[in-house]
């Protein structure tokens, strides 16, 4: 049940003045008087961002808790920042408006307030302050008060590796993990707090609606991003019509990486030979280079596949600029700080390589592969038109492609690996229904073939295939083009950008300009039962597509 719904008489309001007395009162009901707040520090923190200091009433308006919260940028800091310096000894002077990070400094609840759904109403009013205001981001760090019980016998890394595993449960960090956040780190020496025994968890939750644009003529920063938004470019001619070419390609057995190299090769001369523009390769096409690497384990077996990333852009890099193509050459895992990401790389005929991180992760890819998800989705405008990216189970989530459509993508590219149908048609589904949802063309790349000595690479079973919105002037079943199931060929079709924008206004629906967002606002629940009388349930507070 939703805790608004459950104790309906409670909110979340901003912190005025006039709240700070009663907030020092419970701090210090709640907290040891080091770690509480004072007046003059909650009065600096309505001055420096008001919006971020939030507290709980009741139907009488009295306060049940209260949260602080800041704008950093997290570029500023370690992994291993203690809290005083994140928030400014306290006082809040590392406030940054112009960061994309909101920092969870402190939640407070009134003991005689607890397990009333107060600590959850707060995050759901900070998760709407980072979607209203465009921000990547919440991290915060969370007390373990109950390792202290513990302490003697484990490490505090083990400790909460068994907390988010579900086999032990800590009043702080269960709680925290319930609420949607993820655990980065744990960091020694965070605040002075005994029962943690110095240790917290860095927590983090990604804001889904966050969206970067790209420019390849862009002459800001080396990787060329900047804010969707930001100012208007002028925008070079570009072709109205655009061919891809998107690859079922046979995962076989190999002996080396020339192997590897020669197969890629000749799908990639194919394509130029039939002048396409981008060239769409599966994800997780290069697990193919583990057929000869021969490693049991699948957690070290895609480590050491990581370890391949210098040779797998150098080839890459050479065949996009020797083509003229934009190439999606599917994913392959890469490290970053010590954590194992699974990537989309595209490949720019100007030498130039980008990447999306897979965001929504798989329990293999979490569980055997011990992978780590991406932040946030990306819009690559190209000589081509605007594309992006969504990995295979990115794409069975309608929000992510809704907000790379409204960011101007024009094109979206699924690399997918599935191993049996069921998978297969979840993913190829929901590809069709983002085309249709969000008046956008969709291509899908697909492993088909074996890999027997391949950890959970046994089987696969795909199709690769380019889908269109369905209406007049597009394809009539809104297939532009599709393979033969579970054969090695290239799928190739045109797309009409111009038809696409034409459509985009003057369609038979527009999906895209017509979605009513404050529709959804509230859900209400009527029950129609024998043994008890009809009754409303609060309403359930509205997550933004």
């Amino acid at each position: 049940m939703n805790n608004a719904a459950a104790f309906p008489h409670i909110s979340i309001r901003n912190m005025t003045n006039a709240d700070i007395q009663s907030v020092v009162d419970l701090q210090r009901r709640v907290y040891p008087q080091t770690l509480a707040w004072d007046a003059e520090e909650l009065a600096h923190h309505l001055e420096v961002f008001p919006e971020g200091q939030l507290v709980a009433v009741d139907e009488r308006g009295q306060i049940l808790g209260s949260a602080s919260s800041l704008i950093i940028d997290w570029d500023d800091y370690a992994e291993s920042a203690r809290w005083s310096a994140i928030t400014g000894r306290g006082r809040f002077d590392t406030h940054n408006p112009l960061g994309k990070t909101l920092y969870g400094a402190d939640m407070c609840v009134d003991p005689a307030a607890r397990h009333m759904g107060i600590g959850s109403l707060f995050y759901e009013a900070r998760k709407k302050m980072i979607r209203e205001r465009g921000l990547k981001r919440l991290l915060t760090g969370g007390r373990i008060p109950a390792y202290a019980e513990v302490s003697q016998t484990m490490s505090p890394q083990e400790y909460v590796a068994d907390v988010v595993a579900g086999l032990r449960k800590d009043p702080t960090l269960s709680f925290q993990l319930a609420n949607g956040l993820v655990v980065l780190d744990v960091v020694p020496q965070y605040l002075d707090d005994s029962d943690s025994r110095g240790f917290a968890t860095l927590l983090e939750w990604l804001n889904p609606e966050y969206v970067t644009s790209v420019s390849f003529q862009s002459a800001g920063s080396p990787e060329g991003a900047e804010e969707f938004g930001g100012e208007t470019r002028h925008e070079p001619v570009r072709p109205s019509r655009v061919r891809i070419a998107t690859m079922q390609y046979l995962l076989r057995p190999i002996k080396c990486f020339e192997d590897f190299a020669t197969q890629v090769e000749f799908f990639v001369r194919s394509a130029r030979e039939y002048r396409s523009q981008f060239v769409l390769f599966p994800e997780y096409f290069t697990m193919q280079l583990l057929s000869y690497l021969r490693e049991p384990s699948a957690a070290r077996a895609v480590r050491r596949l990581a370890q391949l990333a210098p040779d797998y852009e150098a080839l890459f890099r050479r065949l996009a600029a020797e083509n003229n193509l934009y190439i999606i050459a599917g994913t392959h895992p890469v490290i970053q700080e010590g954590r194992l990401f699974n990537a989309a790389h595209m490949f720019t005929p100007n030498g130039r390589v980008f990447r999306q991180k897979k965001v929504h992760l798989t329990e293999t890819e979490k569980a055997s592969y011990q992978m780590s998800r991406g932040h946030g989705f990306y819009v690559y405008e190209t000589d081509y038109g605007n594309v992006a990216i969504l990995v295979c189970y990115d794409v069975e989530f309608p929000e992510a492609a809704r907000v790379l459509a409204e960011a101007g993508a024009q094109i979206l590219f699924v690399p997918s690996c599935t191993d049996e149908r069921q998978g297969f048609c979840r993913v190829r589904y929901c590809a069709q229904a983002r085309a249709s949802e969000n008046q956008i063309y969709v291509a899908m790349a697909s492993t088909v073939g074996n890999l027997p000595d391949v950890p959970c690479m046994a089987t696969h079973y795909g199709q690769a295939s380019i889908l269109t919105p369905s209406d007049y002037f597009f394809a009539r079943d809104g297939i532009a083009a599709e393979g033969t199931i579970n054969q090695e060929q290239i799928v190739i079709s045109d797309v009409d950008l111009a038809l696409l924008e034409e459509q985009r206004v003057n369609g038979t629906v527009l999906p895209l300009n017509d979605l009513i967002k404050d529709a959804y606002d509230r859900v209400i629940h009527y029950t129609d039962r024998r043994t008890e009388p009809e009754k409303v349930r609060a309403a359930v507070p509205n997550l933004k597509a």
